[in-house]
């Protein structure tokens, strides 16, 4: 339940707006100083991982209070609210990866469904959405599952905020938390052009070692959403993360009009012997994406499903979309490391400190550096 703080807070702001007259704030382009606030905000989200970090890796935030963290949900996901102190400005953020199983099931879930339809969760949860009108694009079910789970008590809340006067609302996350952000991003934006949030809402979005979250039709499809300067993705070209999920591409993946897709039917018109050596060459290359494709679905797709039946008891395994072609997505913003960085923070692949890159003490070390 939301606190009386968190009502008299949004109650002040309404005051504050209706005697300011202050419109809308957030202007699009990377701006560095607000990536830091919300590096600095997921970091307070993001639960510390064990030996490898604490909280006081990284300052608080300087321009905004915490008001409002939600339930834990499906996968163990939260997210929190957090408001400028002297602007209508709000902060979405969403948690990352922690160090539970349930977690790490969400990452693990890596089969794809469609970016528009209707799911049954469970019994008391059907979610109708809309990612991508691209009857092409598909994204990470793990992840859709637990945007989907946090959508409960999130659009409530912006349209508390609303209501108090605050239009502008930046949606951040760090690792999994950003593989999350991109999809909260497109299914609000959705919700807009729906109606069914108000036209005059803004949002930018700050993904943070955001991982793949999605095919090339939903990546086309959402940088078109948020082009112009309102959706960022911060890469540590030497973090992994943003490298998954790994990707599987085959010939259906292309798009309609192209020479693969129609090979088949080009090899038939071709003379003896000439089609038989064409569709045995065809075969060669096809044959092991579609194979991988198949075995990715079900082994990260109906196996895993069990697990999560167990972490969610009234899971309702919804229908896959057959394709694993995960991309990057969005608009990157690159953090190069140089020799300086690597005497702090160590490159050996035999390092066992998987998240020797990863975590926000490292982004903000970069940031701060770039011009």
């Amino acid at each position: 339940m939301p606190s009386k703080k968190s009502h008299f807070t949004l109650l002040m702001w309404g005051l504050f707006i209706s005697q300011t007259g202050l419109g809308q704030l957030l202007q699009p382009g990377f701006n560095k100083a607000e990536y830091i606030e919300t590096l600095k905000i997921n970091q307070k989200v993001h639960i510390a991982l064990s030996k490898w970090t604490n909280p006081s890796d990284v300052p608080d935030p300087q321009d905004y209070n915490f008001l409002y963290r939600s339930p834990v949900v499906a996968f163990d996901n939260i997210w929190d609210l957090w408001v400028h102190k002297t602007k209508p400005l709000a902060v979405v953020s969403v948690q990352g990866s922690i160090q539970t199983e349930a977690s790490f099931l969400a990452n693990l879930y890596a089969a794809m469904i469609p970016a528009k339809g209707e799911l049954q969760l469970d019994k008391n949860f059907k979610f109708t959405y809309t990612l991508s009108n691209n009857p092409n694009a598909a994204v990470h079910v793990g992840w859709f599952v637990a945007m989907a789970y946090l959508s409960k008590t999130l659009k409530p809340k912006i349209d508390s905020c609303y209501k108090a006067g605050i239009k502008d609302f930046i949606l951040t996350g760090h690792s999994q938390g950003g593989g999350i952000t991109f999809l909260l991003n497109a299914y609000l934006e959705n919700l807009k052009a729906e109606k069914k949030l108000p036209p005059d809402i803004r949002f930018k979005t700050y993904c943070s070692a955001g991982p793949k979250p999605g095919n090339l039709s939903f990546a086309y499809d959402y940088e078109n959403m948020t082009q112009g300067g309102w959706a960022y993705n911060v890469v540590n070209t030497a973090d992994w993360v943003p490298d998954v999920p790994f990707t599987v591409q085959t010939v259906d993946d292309f798009t309609a009009v192209n020479p693969f897709r129609g090979a088949k039917a080009i090899i038939k018109k071709q003379k003896f012997p000439k089609n038989i050596a064409l569709k045995h060459v065809y075969k060669q290359m096809s044959k092991p994406s579609f194979k991988a494709q198949k075995n990715y679905q079900k082994y990260l797709g109906k196996m895993v499903s069990l697990a999560v039946k167990k972490q969610i008891p009234d899971f309702i395994t919804p229908q896959y979309y057959n394709s694993n072609y995960y991309v990057r997505t969005g608009n990157t913003i690159v953090l190069m490391p140089d020799e300086e960085y690597f005497k702090l923070y160590n490159n050996n692949p035999d390092n066992p400190n998987i998240w020797q890159h990863h975590l926000p003490k490292q982004y903000l070390y970069l940031i701060e550096k770039m011009k």
